[in-house]
């Protein structure tokens, strides 16, 4: 039986998160480009792992979050989350803001002030009644993948 090569798997993961977040040949739209569908409120559900040193601060561990996510449709982002790491609830009631870019093919970035880069890379689906989403913050590695738009 082969085993695995985790240094081709991270590079996998790696090339998909700069293909979701800057599209061959696609040029950035404004944030209120609707043919996606992105305005509106969702709630999600994320799980993954924080890595000692992380941008956060949180300590190493499991970590998993669940709140809710909106876009405005004029570039803002508000994000309401509980955030747990090994089972801890670190941040039941986390509050956050900042700016996202919608692109033509329905992916985005969202950066929050004063994290590093994008925050977030994801893709609008469904005529937006669903996203997807990863983190990119250094250190964090959680996938949100239960997400469904619940306003308007």
């Amino acid at each position: 039986m082969k085993t695995p090569n985790l240094k081709r798997f991270a590079v996998a993961i790696i090339t998909l998160s700069v293909i979701l977040a800057v599209p061959i040949g696609a040029a950035a739209a404004p944030a209120d480009d609707n043919h996606c569908g992105a305005k509106g409120t969702y709630a999600y559900t994320g799980f993954g792992n924080t890595f000692e040193g992380n941008a956060l601060g949180f300590p190493a561990g499991i970590a998993s979050t669940n709140g809710t996510i909106t876009l405005d449709g004029n570039g803002n982002v508000f994000i309401r989350e509980a955030e747990v790491v090994n089972g801890v609830l670190l941040n039941p009631a986390a509050e956050v803001s900042g700016t996202y870019t919608l692109n033509p093919d329905c992916t985005f970035t969202a950066t929050i002030p004063p994290l590093p880069g994008p925050v977030f890379v994801g893709v609008v689906a469904d005529h937006g009644k669903q996203i997807r989403a990863m983190s990119t913050i250094p250190g964090v590695q959680v996938n949100y993948v239960s997400t469904v738009r619940v306003h308007p």
